[in-house]
């Protein structure tokens, strides 16, 4: 016969079991955060900003801030790797939707000319500049640089300075407070919610999911 446990002993693993129990919970708690369903579909808007094809078979729509820095790690470290796997190849579209909570004038007209020019111009530089450097948008350069944008093109001008564009700030706030997210970036698969960064293997699992279904 096996010795018997002294009482200290079974005090520690009765809290041993209850810390494996916790930690259980925890885990299940982190999933179920993570991923969750929507009860509405994403809506689509002419500002949206869009890398791919309208045909494509899957989209991802992003809920993103250029200045967070989990939604530049994403440009940086993953989507290059999207966009040569499953954007580039007509697989998967990527909608890119900027939440601006402030009403700091830069940050407004930081989203306004994103998605105007993106609308009526070449945003691919634009874009590469609020990744690299997102601070940019206080500085009198970026104010001259809109400006520019703003007396060379009057579509511009009429997008960024009318009301359009704040109607689609306050849109994409609106429907990000509504589904209940709280932070960028956030990722709508199919319904379903993603929250937070993701390595490119885990979207790449995603992804090849949804594609053979």
């Amino acid at each position: 016969m096996g010795r018997k446990l002294r009482p200290i002993e079974w005090i520690a693993v009765a809290i041993s079991i209850v810390l494996i129990v916790l930690i259980g919970i925890k885990a299940w708690q982190l999933v179920q955060n993570r991923t969750s369903k929507l009860v509405a579909p994403i809506s689509s808007n002419p500002l949206d900003i869009t890398f791919g094809s309208d045909s494509a078979q899957l989209t991802i729509y992003a809920y993103i801030s250029y200045h967070c820095g989990y939604c530049r790690l994403f440009f940086t470290e993953v989507y290059p790797e999207l966009e040569r796997e499953f954007i580039s190849n007509g697989k998967v579209r990527l909608v890119l939707k900027i939440v601006e909570h402030s009403n700091n004038t830069d940050r407004i007209n930081e989203v306004k000319t994103a998605v105007c020019i993106n609308r009526y111009g070449y945003y691919g530089k634009l874009h590469e500049l609020l990744v690299t450097n997102s601070s940019v948008i206080y500085s009198d350069e970026f104010r001259e640089m809109v400006n520019h944008f703003i007396d060379s093109d009057p579509l511009v001008a009429e997008c960024i300075l009318g009301n359009e564009s704040m109607d689609y700030i306050l849109q994409i706030r609106n429907e990000f407070d509504k589904f209940g997210f709280t932070g960028t970036p956030t990722f709508v698969i199919e319904g379903r919610v993603f929250r937070g960064y993701m390595p490119f293997e885990q979207f790449k699992s995603i992804i090849v999911k949804h594609l053979n279904q």
